[in-house]
């Protein structure tokens, strides 16, 4: 790789917000691992984010709409002060609503890269949207296969999965628990606890079954639709967010079979691994991609499997560890900053050299 690329313009990141999740994997940790790598960069996260303040207490998020303008004049106020040997590098749109002048703004005259992480093509305007971001921008970045299925531009398509750092989520030595002292665990935003219900009876089953525990960590407290899992939960925290996971032993990921579903990316699955711990996930979308049943993690099709799954992986410690083990070297040699960074060069120095074309 040419360093000399590191003297010229800056990568300058449009993220969506300061604590939006996605933002915080593919937005500021790779802007640092690109730095790292002698690339300059920028990030311009949205504040409020352009889903409203996130980080609103439980009974106001209900008023999140109310800051959707003052999330407009933060955009605003981030279209200044680009030169014209920045690279753009837009993360899922710059606002939610269906205009396209704010992206247009940025990338005019200059080279720019849309990456996206979720099937956002089926949200209301979507399609369009992102159908308009392809064709605006000179490469795409997609989470997975599904999503670049959807863009079917090959020829300016990267699959870059979202991925962990691995030196922030350090693999943690098995438990030698077994039944009551086990915890099971699954973590994601309120708005995704629907996705439990497609594992729910046979998750439940095998609580009951071996006396082990759940536990949800989340933005909001599981609803009561759940409440055959017993859940503990923990309210999700940024700051305390690798010690909090470090406390289950075992890590779910059910996901639904649909179209939207297909779009994720294994980011919880990603972080069980990455922590040493072994992971049960649906086998939809990137799940399939990430983990080979029963190595690396387990895969049940139904609710008889995952119930047994469970048991067994509850009841055995030696094979926590073991399938824990090989799921932390799965993701350092395929979903880890260091494994993907070469791609993100890789573009890099492509936009550089066509914008010297």
């Amino acid at each position: 790789m040419d360093r000399r690329l590191s003297a010229e313009g800056r990568v300058v990141f449009f993220l969506p917000g300061r604590d939006a999740p996605g933002a915080r994997v593919r937005g500021f940790a790779i802007a640092r691992a690109l730095e790292t790598a002698g690339v300059r960069c920028e990030t311009r996260a949205c504040h409020p984010s352009v889903y409203g303040d996130t980080r609103l207490p439980l009974p106001w998020r209900r008023f999140r709409p109310l800051f959707y303008p003052a999330a407009l004049a933060s955009r605003l106020g981030q279209l200044g002060g680009l030169r014209d040997d920045d690279i753009i590098y837009v993360y899922r749109p710059m606002f939610e609503w269906p205009f396209l002048w704010l992206e247009r703004a940025v990338t005019r005259g200059r080279r720019s890269v849309f990456d996206f992480d979720d099937a956002i093509y089926l949200n209301l305007f979507g399609r369009s949207k992102i159908r308009s971001m392809v064709d605006l921008v000179d490469h795409v970045v997609a989470g997975n296969r599904t999503l670049a299925d959807f863009v079917a531009a090959p020829a300016k398509t990267t699959i870059i999965p979202t991925v962990i750092d691995i030196d922030r989520f350090r693999p943690q030595p098995t438990r030698q628990t077994r039944g009551a002292d086990v915890v099971v665990g699954w973590t994601g935003t309120h708005g995704n606890y629907r996705q439990l219900a497609v594992a729910k009876e046979g998750i439940a089953r095998a609580l009951e079954r071996t006396g082990a525990r759940f536990l949800a960590i989340a933005d909001r407290p599981p609803p009561r639709s759940l409440a055959s899992l017993r859940p503990e939960y923990i309210p999700w925290n940024p700051h305390t967010e690798v010690e909090d996971l470090a406390r289950i032993d075992i890590g779910v990921m059910p996901l639904p079979d649909e179209p939207y579903a297909r779009g994720k990316c294994a980011f919880k699955l990603l972080q069980y691994m990455a922590l040493g711990r072994p992971g049960v996930a649906s086998a939809v979308g990137a799940n399939a991609e990430v983990v080979t049943d029963r190595v690396d993690g387990f895969l049940p099709p139904d609710r008889s499997a995952w119930e047994s799954a469970l048991v067994e992986l509850i009841g055995d410690p030696a094979l926590r560890a073991s399938v824990g083990a090989a799921g932390r070297a799965r993701v350092e040699t395929a979903y880890s900053l260091q494994a993907v960074l070469p791609r993100y060069l890789e573009i890099i120095e492509r936009l550089r050299r066509a914008s010297h074309d």
